[in-house]
């Protein structure tokens, strides 16, 4: 789910020219897919190298430490989902209803648990991290205040009485929804459930 995260470069990194910024993105991606893969516990640098196809003394020069790539890859997720998000809730109309709203949330879940599987459970990887790690924790509350803004507009556009306090619990349910379905792909039933579980808590919040 974004915060709207800046992608800040590790400490040391030199300035890099054009190719050399797609390369950074490029080892980003790469991380991401080996985290959503494999799990924080299987990301090695020689893992990275092999899925962005660079050797592996390549890496050192765009990020000094692992440690770094996990942070890079991170905001980039981070970054994505806010983007997501964002189109999602923008796409909500000025009069729009409980049920129009739930759609467009339950569409933002579904891709999640389809098209973008192993981005959002490299998300919950890096969320867990983030328990230990004072900085995953500073991007990711980042982010949920970036995403907490955007749905409190929304609620308060479409008369919340408290557009903050229903923005935390719908994106509650929403995180709660994607962890509940995240071991396998949607299907049309689940898909059911999920626009009902936001359609009633949207209703209960907004009626």
């Amino acid at each position: 789910m974004s915060r709207q995260a800046g992608t800040a470069q590790p400490r040391d990194t030199p300035a890099l020219t054009e190719r050399g910024g797609a390369r950074r993105e490029s080892i980003r991606e790469a991380a991401l897919r080996v985290v959503g893969d494999k799990g924080l516990a299987g990301l090695s640098m020689r893992a990275i190298a092999s899925e962005a196809d660079l050797p592996l003394g390549a890496l050192g020069y765009y990020f000094k430490t692992k440690d770094d790539l996990i942070l890079a890859a991170f905001e980039l997720h981070t970054r994505r989902e806010a983007d997501r998000m964002l189109s999602a809730v923008m796409g909500v109309s000025a009069n729009a209803d409980a049920a129009e709203v739930a759609e467009k949330l339950a569409m933002y879940v579904q891709r999640g648990l389809t098209e973008e599987r192993a981005s959002l459970v490299a998300e919950y990887e890096f969320l867990i991290e983030s328990t230990r790690n004072p900085e995953l924790a500073r991007i990711s509350r980042a982010w949920r205040q970036a995403l907490q803004m955007q749905i409190s507009h929304i609620a308060a556009r479409l008369g919340s009485a408290d557009p903050e306090t229903d923005a935390e619990i719908i994106l509650s349910v929403v995180a709660g929804l994607e962890i509940d379905h995240l071991s396998t792909p949607p299907d049309p039933a689940t898909r059911q459930s999920i626009r009902d579980a936001l359609s009633r808590t949207i209703s209960k919040l907004w009626l």
